[in-house]
């Protein structure tokens, strides 16, 4: 009687452990997904304090994210690590990806939810290569020329303001062919009781000039802003980081999003 009895034990035990262990291998597979790249940003949903794996369809060899960042990040071959701190804001952060290959990709992290979270990503992109078929090798330590040769040169409108852009945000360096000054940095230039424009950044160039303004906004309720008030003389083209602010932060939290703060970004011919 005793040995059925064990027996029996034995036998629910290797039954439970074996649907635990089914339950554990669902559970990874589920946090695991393949994401087909379709020239648009990707989101990816991280856990602070856990790592999440980005699998790419070529060699990682650098990119650009914002120069105060809450993540953290650690490449190796194909594979990119992703870390972020609790500092993350639920408007996540943006980074910039590029390929040995070539190619690059947008990624947005943002907190896990309790529909969303990754723990593997991978990327599957059915586009090819735009380096030539010689196979032409890359410096890593480039961080200033851009291997996709599709984007506009500095010297046109549209490169000047991906240029401050990258500059701004994610901490890339110098433009070539601009001078950078922050001679004016923290002049008002806008304050209308509804928003308050501070100058950042100067870039000076032969043809064209790129200033990049700090604005927030001063109104208890949420506002859209309009390009036209940031137009100069002799302006090209405006773009900001968010086109639409949040109140003025009621606690620490909204102050750590600062989802009321934006960059302003204007190109206009030189003076």
């Amino acid at each position: 009687m005793k040995k059925m009895t064990m027996k029996r034990n034995i036998k629910l035990f290797k039954t439970s452990f074996i649907a635990l262990c089914a339950i554990l291998l669902i559970t990874n597979f589920a946090f695991a997904r393949d994401v087909e790249y379709k020239g648009t940003e990707l989101d990816v949903f991280v856990s602070p304090g856990e790592p999440t794996q980005v699998q790419f369809p070529s060699k990682v060899l650098g990119g650009f994210k914002k120069k105060l960042s809450a993540i953290s990040l650690d490449k190796k071959g194909y594979d990119l690590v992703i870390f972020a701190t609790e500092q993350l804001t639920e408007t996540g952060e943006s980074m910039i990806i590029r390929l040995d290959d070539g190619r690059s990709y947008t990624l947005r992290v943002k907190k896990a939810n309790a529909t969303n979270k990754d723990t593997l990503v991978r990327i599957i992109d059915k586009s090819q290569s735009i380096l030539t078929s010689s196979g032409a090798e890359i410096d890593e330590s480039d961080n200033v020329k851009d291997p996709q040769l599709t984007f506009a040169p500095p010297t046109q409108v549209s490169g000047l303001m991906r240029e401050m852009i990258l500059a701004s945000e994610f901490g890339k360096g110098a433009i070539n062919g601009y001078r950078a000054t922050d001679k004016y940095r923290g002049e008002t230039v806008i304050n209308d009781g509804a928003i308050h424009a501070t100058i950042d950044t100067i870039f000076i160039g032969t043809n064209l000039w790129g200033y990049v303004l700090d604005v927030k906004n001063l109104l208890d309720v949420s506002q859209k802003l309009n390009p036209a008030t940031f137009r100069l003389d002799g302006t090209r083209a405006i773009s900001f980081e968010k086109w639409e602010l949040s109140p003025q932060p009621l606690n620490i939290e909204e102050q750590i999003a600062k989802g009321h703060k934006t960059k302003v970004y204007i190109v206009t011919r030189a003076r």
